[in-house]
């Protein structure tokens, strides 16, 4: 007797929205390529159980260091910067061929911590002061080494006579303005005075004439590097008689490079005193 087979009609197959469409689909590529590089090199991966975000062991990574490199305008930055981050391995090192001067605050440890000592520092962390001529020290080195026509050598002088420390500067505006009568006269003749200042004496077309008197040198009270206080620099008067008749007027600096570099050691000093850190004069080898 042939046996009875029964059928029944087959469940209906669930309706899937497109929003669990989409989902399936993120799901399916979180499980593809479970593996994520976070922008900081740690890895991590997405796990099954609700797809959360859990961190990968790794024994070999080293703990996280600050890295940053701050650039600053002066010396009370580069000391505030250096107080909040610097430990017992920091340093100060200034290089003179640059003017830069840098704290670096993640260098070698010291002899001094026997369970570090030999171990290489980050050189990661850094406050790095870039010195600059100030606005004063700018005006006047322009002119310096250089001969200038006579109105335009006393028209500086006029303009930048504030910057004179001696003689007063009513005496340079004095000159200034002597030297801008004698335009258009013929120079005659030099002569040297006693106290090594030197007369030089013009003549007009109608045979009148006159002397002007010019200091052997002169000092400026101007600061040399931005940010700074002044220093007194002195400056060399030179003159010498062109074609025509006219004399060429201008300066030389008399041992100021002395003074720029004196000037840095006295900010990396000072520095350091402010900051407790021992400094260097010198710069890292490349």
């Amino acid at each position: 007797m042939a046996q009875k087979i029964e059928t029944t009609a087959s469940a209906p197959l669930p309706v899937i929205s497109a929003g669990e469409e989409l989902e399936a689909a993120i799901r399916a590529a979180r499980l593809a390529d479970p593996v994520i590089d976070g922008p900081d090199g740690r890895r991590h991966v997405f796990v099954p159980r609700d797809f959360n975000l859990s961190q990968l062991p790794d024994d070999t990574r080293l703990p996280a260091i600050p890295a940053q490199r701050v650039i600053v305008d002066d010396r009370a930055s580069l000391v505030t910067y250096a107080n909040r981050f610097r430990d017992d391995r920091s340093i100060i090192v200034a290089d003179f061929d640059a003017l830069e001067i840098a704290a670096h605050l993640d260098w070698h440890p010291h002899n001094a911590m026997p369970d570090s000592f030999g171990q290489s520092g980050a050189l990661k962390h850094s406050v790095t002061l870039k010195l600059r001529a100030s606005e004063e020290f700018q005006r006047w080195d322009a002119m310096e080494g250089k001969v200038h026509p006579q109105e335009e050598f006393a028209r500086f002088l006029e303009e930048n006579s504030s910057d004179v420390g001696y003689p007063e500067a009513a005496t340079m505006v004095e000159i200034s303005r002597d030297f801008e009568a004698t335009v258009g006269q013929s120079y005659k003749s030099s002569v040297r005075l006693d106290n090594g200042d030197r007369k030089l004496r013009f003549e007009s077309e109608t045979k009148v004439m006159n002397d002007v008197i010019i200091p052997e040198r002169f000092t400026l009270n101007i600061p040399i590097y931005n940010g700074e206080e002044p220093d007194t620099l002195t400056a060399l008067f030179r003159w010498r008689a062109v074609g025509g008749g006219a004399v060429a007027l201008g300066f030389q600096w008399h041992r100021v490079e002395y003074q720029r570099r004196a000037h840095f050691a006295q900010i990396a000093s000072t520095a350091a005193e402010e900051t407790g850190l021992p400094w260097i004069m010198g710069r890292k080898a490349t």
